[in-house]
């Protein structure tokens, strides 16, 4: 979402000169492995091209861009970590596939099941060269940083990320290290590379998940609280026949509420069973709290409690007889 941007990251201009216009590097200076896509203008809209994963401290080039256009970037994090995604992105709308992929002139993202994400437009000089960080700014402390943010993410005792790799870090590691049986000795791009693995394949099984099995796409939000206070988001697209991870957490008895609308529909078909009223906008939002929604521009829908979690996984399918045409 975009406060996600206002508040967890920037991308910064570099003015590092690279041997060819054609060969734009993205380097990643946050603590994140992050997914990263770009787009540039040719004669019959913008192509995009993604994804390139790339580990705190490394760098990935993007080869086959002509010199001289325009050129626009996006970012988000992995799966691995939970809390939800935190993006890299600025004001160009621009077509993405969840899987690698490479598209030209496409303009109706929707109409061929592609999701619209905002691009930010790079300066001449990043072009050859962009830097992706956070407030932190950990610079070439990035893999160390990494590092401490996975083993955090997979619940060892790391209790701040800063970059260096004092004695409660190297404990964490040498634990991890014995859980799976294997030492990396002073090989971090080995370690973090086995982390995010690891963090992939046990926190991508958490939070809730909702599967759509109704004849047409649907809109999904979601609430949740998060230190004490109620906040709503949406929407996740949700084609007929596909799932979605909608909160990447942890979940408990209570932790969240969702709403779900037809997308395809002449009117708007809301989903039954509301019982919890939450803020939410025509477009991808964010609303912190949950009351004076008209106040503050939105409108309030009543929201379903999720299914109850089994270790922390909560999962909801829509049919059919979810939804309701509100004239009946």
């Amino acid at each position: 979402m975009k406060s996600f941007a206002a508040l967890l990251a920037v991308l910064v201009v570099t003015t590092l000169a690279a041997p060819s216009a054609r060969a734009g590097e993205v380097c990643n200076e946050t603590s994140f492995y992050v997914e990263a896509a770009k787009a540039w203008t040719t004669s019959s809209g913008l192509a995009v091209r993604g994804w390139k994963r790339i580990a705190p401290g490394a760098c990935a080039r993007f080869t086959g861009i002509p010199g001289g256009v325009n050129q626009f970037l996006y970012a988000r994090t992995t799966d691995a970590y939970l809390g939800g995604v935190r993006e890299w992105l600025g004001r160009t709308p621009a077509c993405v596939d969840t899987d690698d992929f490479q598209l030209e002139g496409v303009a109706d993202c929707a109409a061929i099941g592609l999701e619209t994400r905002e691009f930010r437009q790079l300066s001449a000089s990043e072009r050859s060269r962009a830097v992706l960080v956070e407030p932190a700014d950990f610079g070439t402390r990035a893999l160390e940083a990494g590092v401490q943010r996975l083993l955090q993410s997979l619940g060892y005792d790391v209790r701040g990320i800063d970059g260096f790799a004092g004695r409660r870090s190297r404990a964490q590691i040498s634990q991890f290290e014995r859980d799976h049986g294997t030492s990396y000795g002073d090989s971090y791009e080995a370690l973090i590379e086995t982390l995010h693995a690891t963090a992939l394949e046990r926190n991508t099984r958490l939070g809730l998940h909702v599967c759509n099995e109704s004849s047409g796409p649907v809109g999904v939000a979601v609430a949740a609280q998060t230190n004490e206070r109620w906040d709503s988001r949406g929407w996740w697209h949700i084609e007929e026949g596909g799932c979605l991870r909608v909160l990447a957490r942890r979940l408990a008895a209570g932790d969240a509420f969702v709403f779900a609308q037809r997308v395809d529909a002449s009117r708007p078909e809301p989903m039954r069973g509301g019982v919890e009223a939450f803020c939410v906008a025509p477009g991808r939002f964010l609303a912190e709290g949950r009351s004076g929604c008209a106040e503050r521009g939105y409108s309030s829908v009543r929201f379903r409690p999720s299914p109850v979690p089994v270790e922390g996984r909560a999962e909801l399918t829509l049919t059919d007889e979810d939804f309701e045409d509100p004239l009946l």
